[in-house]
């Protein structure tokens, strides 16, 4: 008999709480466990469970006795806990530091609820971006696969000859990862044939043991497509073929030997990738709610954790608003899911939900600690009125700023470095004055008794062009479309003889374009129009030579898929190189892949799919840097608050999606657009910038009126970086019980039971030497992983009452400091001194 070919087979089985549950009911990850064990003890195999977070929160809550099968097994090797992230978001659309929180926030909810430490990434979505080697090891994983199963959406990663590899980020950390292979099996019996046809026609034995890799989705329902009594009799087939000796195991079990072997090394960008989504369908309403409740959590999370360096009155009854935080930052990281994006017309309403608690969380917080610190300042008791808008996501609005006996202005900065804002008055025009308001601070200050500036505003019935002295701006407000920007480093122009903006889009089958439609001039009724109340506008930034332009819209529904989509196009008078931003990363994409897009024809679940190609798509989280290829000393920024797929056409020119149709949305469908875009012709510039001048049209500073200067101090920052190419990104504080399960949890051994959390990023690709000045008296510090446990201890010198550290950092490291600053200590009241106040009163 033939010697028979060895071959490992492991699966893992991807199941969640969000969306499933929803739609399905409270059985759905109990029975899902139940048949994964069930498949486990039909086959002899050993497999990979591929939960979200939340779910194993809402486990113990809801079925303990599933939860401690599941725990079990997990203990007795049979099944190995992977991906571990608490939302299973697609990672890429999302921010640096929600893709930090989900893994955290995951890894410590599988300690505490499991008992293991997770090691293994692996998520059955599309899950990648070039960051996110190095913030899964900062949580302690080891190891990874790249195996993402077609579903609603089609992702594509390269294809290997080998079996593993070292996936390798862009700061050098790396993870031995199974690849994408011809030996990995969806889900559905169907795809067994196709494997067992393949290796009938092997004929050579490979230096490797080749690794069967299978997704399946377990759930023992008749109105669900896989479970074990469909899979078992073709699975049995696969197992029991006798030209195999099959070998099992969990994922971590098949690569934990190749440590010991020579392993090829690839660092993927994202121009290699696709993540095969309806990525810009209905307005990215989704990722945009994603980015405002991020933006104001970072905001609350600073200004308390700063109040706090105040001392009483806090905003609240302890000294950090944990649980509300921690509470709105698990509505946002489960909001994030991967189903609330796919499935949006399924199950995104709830997603939608959990959005809107996380932004009413975060507003309460960020709400009540700048009233707390107007007060410390002296500023009075004032009415703050928070409005949600299109970048932070709340601005000071409302009659505050039509007062005329307001003196005063109180600026407070969410961001990690020093940012200038203007000083400005409602409905007053002039030249822009600019003051800088401190990194993770804020700053008082008197305003102009002279007339204040205001930015230099157009909308159509304005003339054009637009101008800052060399900086000229030409915009065509009838048709919707900037025909050029002229300045210092483009005197003959930076678009091409189309210019930039102008909309289009297919409806049945037919090319339309449109322009903004005259006022009080009703939509036409006929089908032939696309687009209702649609408006261009353009204003020059009141200090910058920048300028702008904001996009609204309803948008009739176009075809389904992404070549129909509502886009808008900027045709350049130069060949560019593009460079992009994903979460916590800035990289070049050379837009050059072909990538097949299914949907269905009918309903979601039964009907027939189709397929669409879809040409030099990439991807960008804020911002599309276009330098040119022939001159890199000049580009043009393109900041965008939210659209965030673009493609690079045939012609040279790019094209941004502002709403598409998904058809497996069915009926559902959001007409609105409320696109923005800031655009920046500019010389020489660094990926630090870039990403810091997006930031700061994101995540402007908050605004107070006061009607009398401080009594406190006029300007204060908690700490900053002398390193230009590092960005501190965040500053948080948490409770010691939040290391409880981590032997190495550095804050153990602080005094404080509350220690400060920061976030540092290297921008630059630059090895270098940060140091960081902290307002405050730090009694105790350490460098650390991003779960907290110490990686090497901090040295720092206390002057006065101000502290200095040090940090060597590496290319594209994300760092986490954990600080105990004395000023921020909690500081208790003698509540026994009063206690005449309660103890007696019952007797009155």
């Amino acid at each position: 008999m033939a010697r028979r070919v060895p071959l490992f087979y492991t699966f893992g089985n991807h199941m969640h709480w969000v969306d499933m549950e929803w739609l399905w009911g409270y059985h759905v990850l109990p029975g899902s466990i139940r048949d994964m064990l069930h498949f486990c003890r039909e086959t002899g195999a050993k497999g990979n469970v591929n939960f979200d977070g939340v779910g194993y929160e809402k486990l113990a809550a809801e079925a303990p006795e599933a939860l401690a099968e599941l725990r079990e097994a997990v203990q007795a090797g049979t099944v190995e806990v992977v991906g571990a992230s608490y939302g299973q978001p697609y990672g890429l659309f999302h921010g640096g530091e929600s893709n930090v929180r989900q893994r955290i926030y995951g890894v410590r909810a599988v300690q505490r609820l499991l008992g293991v430490r997770p090691r293994t990434f692996w998520e059955e979505e599309f899950d990648f971006f070039p960051q996110l080697p190095q913030i899964l090891k900062g949580c302690g994983f080891e190891n990874a696969s790249l195996f993402f199963q077609w579903t609603w959406h089609t992702p594509e990663v390269p294809k290997e000859d080998v079996p593993v590899v070292w996936w390798e980020g862009q700061d050098g950390s790396r993870l031995l990862t199974a690849t994408r292979n011809r030996l990995n099996l969806h889900q559905w019996p169907e795809d067994v044939d196709a494997l067992l046809t393949s290796l009938a026609e092997e004929t050579t034995t490979p230096a490797d043991t080749p690794l069967v890799l299978q997704w399946l989705e377990l759930m023992p329902s008749p109105d669900w497509m896989c479970r074990s009594e469909v899979l078992l009799p073709k699975t049995k087939e696969l197992l029991g073929d006798e030209r195999f000796e099959f070998r099992f195991g969990t994922l971590s079990d098949y690569l934990s030997p190749f440590r010991e072997k020579e392993v090829p090394v690839r660092r993927y960008g994202m121009d290699h990738v696709f993540h095969g989504m309806s990525l810009g369908k209905n307005g990215d309403n989704m990722r945009r709610l994603s980015r405002q409740a991020e933006g104001l959590l970072l905001a609350a999370e600073s200004l308390a954790a700063i109040s706090a360096l105040v001392g009483r009155p806090y905003a609240q009854w302890d000294v950090y608003p944990t649980w509300e935080l921690e509470e709105a930052w698990r509505e946002l990281l489960q909001a994030q899911h991967h189903d609330n994006d796919e499935c949006e017309g399924l199950c995104g309403h709830v997603g939608r939900f959990s959005y809107d608690r996380a932004i009413d969380l975060a507003e309460r917080v960020l709400t009540s600690n700048l009233v707390s610190l107007a007060q410390k300042l002296g500023g009075g008791r004032r009415k703050i009125l928070l409005a949600p808008g299109r970048r932070l996501g709340l601005d000071v609005e409302g009659d505050l700023f039509d007062d005329d006996d307001w003196t005063h202005t109180l600026f407070c900065n969410p961001l990690g470095w020093d940012c200038q804002v203007t000083l400005a008055r409602k409905r007053v025009e002039g030249p822009g004055t600019a003051i800088t308001v401190p990194a993770f601070g804020y700053a008082v200050v008197e305003m102009p008794v002279t007339p204040g500036p205001q930015r230099a505003a157009a909308r159509k019935e304005h003339p054009s062009p637009l101008e800052h002295g060399h900086f000229k701006v030409d915009c065509d407000f009838v048709a919707g479309r900037v025909r050029q920007i002229s300045s210092e480093h483009f005197p003959g122009g930076v678009f091409g003889p189309a210019g930039a903006f102008g909309f289009g889009m297919t409806r049945n089958g037919q090319p339309v374009t449109a322009s903004p439609a005259p006022p009080n001039v009703p939509a036409p009724s006929d089908e032939s129009g696309y687009a209702d109340n649609l408006t261009f506008h353009a204003q020059l930034h009141p200090v910058l030579n920048m300028v702008e332009v904001d996009v609204h819209a309803k948008v009739r529904k176009p075809d389904g898929g992404l070549n129909s989509a509502f886009h808008t196009k900027f045709h350049l008078s130069f060949r560019p190189r593009i460079i992009v931003d994903q979460p916590y990363g800035v990289s070049e994409v050379n837009p050059a892949g072909s990538y097949l897009k299914k949907y269905p024809r009918g309903d979601w679940m039964t009907s027939p799919q189709w397929f669409e190609k879809v040409e030099r798509p990439f991807t960008s989280l804020s911002f599309v840097d276009l330098v040119d290829a022939d001159d890199p000393d000049r580009g043009l920024l393109i900041v965008h608050d939210g659209s965030q797929q673009w493609f690079l056409d045939e012609d040279g020119s790019l094209r941004c999606v502002l709403n598409a149709y998904d058809p497996w949305d069915e009926d559902y469908f959001q007409s609105s657009v409320h696109a923005g875009f800031l655009l920046y012709p500019h010389g020489p510039i660094t990926h630090a910038e870039r990403w810091k001048i997006a930031q700061e049209y994101l995540r402007p500073p908050i605004r107070i009126p006061f009607r009398q200067a401080p009594e406190g101090p006029a300007a204060f920052g908690f700490t900053r970086c002398d390193a230009e190419n590092v960005a501190l990104t965040s500053l948080y504080r948490e409770t010691v019980d939040a290391g409880a399960r981590f032997p190495g949890y550095a804050a153990r051994a602080f005094e404080a039971n509350y220690p400060y959390v920061l976030r540092l990023l290297e921008l630059n690709g630059e090895e270098t030497t940060a140091r960081l000045h902290v307002n405050g008296t730090v009694a105790a510090a350490a460098w650390t992983n991003l779960v907290g446990e110490e990686l090497r201890p901090a040295s720092w010198t206390v002057t006065g009452g101000s502290t200095e550290i040090e940090l060597q950092m590496r290319p594209n490291e994300i760092a986490t400091l954990y600080l105990d600053v004395v000023e921020g200590r909690k500081q208790t009241r003698d509540l026994d001194a009063k206690r005449e106040v309660w103890a007696t009163v019952h007797r009155v």
